[in-house]
């Protein structure tokens, strides 16, 4: 009989902190936290879209982090952001500051909340994942 050992599969996200709570994105393209000067307004675009900014020659799509994930904190806004590149496209989440990679094994569900459920335990603190499919449907750009 022969034996065969499955790899253990790992998921890479990157933490950020917002509004003093920890958070995870999954590692993306291109991530990377960045400062920014100011943005452009968009006119007609929902509220969680902040405008646009320029970096390194691209056009980057700023998101409200704390409406996406209805913090409800007062905050001062920090000009921090993690950008990142989605099939071509850029864009960047409004964080408070940046942190490290890491790897987890488990992606755990926490059923009591309506929206990002997903978690990972870091340090045994429960991080939630802001997962693209879910940031798409809270931003509808991709109506």
């Amino acid at each position: 009989m022969k034996i065969v050992i499955m790899p253990i599969k790992t998921h890479k996200f990157i933490l950020f902190h917002l509004a003093d709570d920890t958070f995870a994105v999954p590692l993306l393209p291109s991530a990377q936290f960045i400062a920014y000067d100011a943005f452009t307004l968009i006119p007609g675009v929902l509220d969680k879209v902040l405008g646009l900014i320029y970096h390194s020659g691209k056009v980057v799509t700023l998101l409200d982090t704390v409406k996406i994930l209805a913090i409800k904190s007062k905050r001062v806004r920090s000009n921090n952001c993690l950008l990142f590149d989605y099939q071509g496209d850029y864009y960047a989440l409004e964080v408070d500051e940046g942190d490290i990679t890491v790897k987890a094994q488990k992606i755990l569900l926490d059923r009591s909340k309506k929206r990002f459920k997903k978690y990972i335990k870091v340090n045994n603190k429960k991080v939630y994942i802001l997962d693209l499919e879910d940031l798409w449907k809270e931003v509808k750009i991709y109506d």
